[in-house]
């Protein structure tokens, strides 16, 4: 009776799942490139790094150029009781300028000191391009990855209803086992809860997918078909050596190295004095004019407690901007050879999974399907056969969206797109999802 019972609610629960799925609209086919290039139109974190590029352009030309000027006016009155200008030689009406002058490569160094904060701000922003892209092109490869999963347990589970048939059937006439009709529907409930955890799991890279594009995490993206192309380009120890040099991060560091360098030397030229010049012209109303000049020196009088604890400071920071860049060069090989062992290892297991183990596991499961329709071969066997080929095809997807998240994740560190999306569904740049 508990069979009977099941059998009877196993049927009604499929079609309200397959009922619900038909009532939410198809949205299209996900389209990698499209992503991509929505990702760099909207993406907030791109435009705030190219606004603070734009903002870095504008230092250099302020901090080399010379202090401005000042101007004043000043009236001198020879007692308190009348004006006295013309009447008195000591009365005057004064217009002065005055000029400070920065000690000869001050404003120079000052500069330099600019033009390294916009290459760090070029350099992050190159950054950040490559790693929006590549987020947006990991997740697309966890949702082929879902997408290729949620095929697989449909097919597993049309095969496993056709053997669960087989199982009551032959349990009906006395030929089978009231085990191998739990034993059935027991893997088809499995089956479902496999469905609804990567349902929920897909939702989630959906949002990741969007968040990634700037657009709203509740949108919904289509199914991702299409798995990209992506090959490395050198060796593990080659590949190593570039991004130690090419990484985006790696020249940002390097900038900031750059510009600790020129904040030292503008740091030992602040222990110059500075110059300042002014000139003035009185006009005593009737009386002849007169004119003053001046020049003069801004003394660094307070020297041990500024200017050189500022070269103190300045030697300190240059030490650690150096040794962050090497600390960064030392991680950025190790996570390039991760990276690429991981291509490797999924390059081999794809070969093992697809050439191998697929077909020799769809030949085993057929023969026993055929077996055990005559009754030479158990049912819990024929179970076995389809259990060893449904882990080995959701293995090669993971394998293949493992490899491409894998790739991905090295573009930011080289410096470079590995992960290559032209055109849009079936372009040039994608391939089909085999038939796994």
């Amino acid at each position: 009776m508990a069979v009977k019972r099941l059998l009877l609610v196993l049927p009604a629960l499929f079609m309200s799942s397959a009922l619900a799925a038909q009532e939410q609209p198809t949205p299209a086919p996900a389209d990698l490139a499209a992503l991509l290039r929505e990702a760099e139109a909207n993406s907030p974190t791109l435009r705030a790094a190219a606004a603070r590029l734009e903002a870095a352009r504008r230092i250099p030309s302020q901090v080399e150029t010379p202090p401005d000027p000042e101007a004043s006016v000043s009236y001198v009155n020879d007692g308190l009781s009348r004006f006295t200008l013309g009447e008195s030689e000591f009365s005057s009406l004064s217009l002065t300028w005055t000029q400070d002058l920065p000690y000869p490569g001050k404003l120079g160094r000052s500069g330099a000191v600019a033009a390294a904060g916009v290459e760090i701000a070029a350099k992050a922003l190159e950054r950040i391009r490559l790693e929006v892209l590549s987020a947006v092109k990991i997740a697309y490869g966890e949702l082929y990855r879902l997408d290729q999963t949620e095929t697989i347990l449909e097919e597993t589970r049309s095969v496993l209803e056709s053997l669960a048939q087989s199982a009551r059937l032959r349990y009906e006439v006395g030929q089978g086992s009231q085990e191998s009709v739990l034993k059935a529907q027991t893997e088809i409930l499995r089956l479902e809860v496999d469905t609804a955890r990567v349902a929920e799991d897909r939702r989630i890279t959906e949002a990741r997918v969007n968040a990634g594009v700037g657009r709203p995490v509740d949108v919904t993206v289509g199914r991702a078909s299409l798995l990209p192309e992506g090959t490395l380009p050198a060796g593990p120890g080659d590949l190593a050596e570039m991004a130690a040099g090419a990484s985006p991060e790696v020249g940002g560091l390097m900038a900031a190295v750059g510009r600790s360098e020129a904040s030292l030397q503008l740091a030992r030229l602040e222990l110059k004095p500075d110059l300042v010049w002014s000139a003035s012209y009185q006009n005593r109303g009737g009386l002849d004019p007169m004119v003053t000049g001046m020049f003069g020196l801004r003394l660094p009088v307070h020297r041990a407690r500024k200017q050189a604890q500022a070269v103190s400071q300045a030697e300190a920071e240059l030490a650690a901007a150096r040794a962050d860049l090497s600390d960064l060069q030392l991680r950025t090989r190790a996570s390039v050879r991760e990276l690429v062992a991981r291509v490797g290892r999924a390059d081999r297991l794809i070969v093992l999974i697809s050439q191998g183990v697929i077909p020799n596991a769809t030949s085993a499961l057929e023969s026993a399907r055929a077996s055990y329709g005559t009754g030479r071969v158990g049912f819990l066997d024929t179970l076995n056969d389809l259990t060893v080929l449904y882990n080995a095809r959701l293995d090669l997807v993971s394998q293949e969206s493992d490899r491409i998240q894998a790739l991905a994740a090295l573009e930011p560190l080289l410096g470079r797109e590995l992960v290559t999306s032209s055109g849009g569904p079936g372009g040039e740049g994608e391939k089909d999802a085999t038939d796994h």
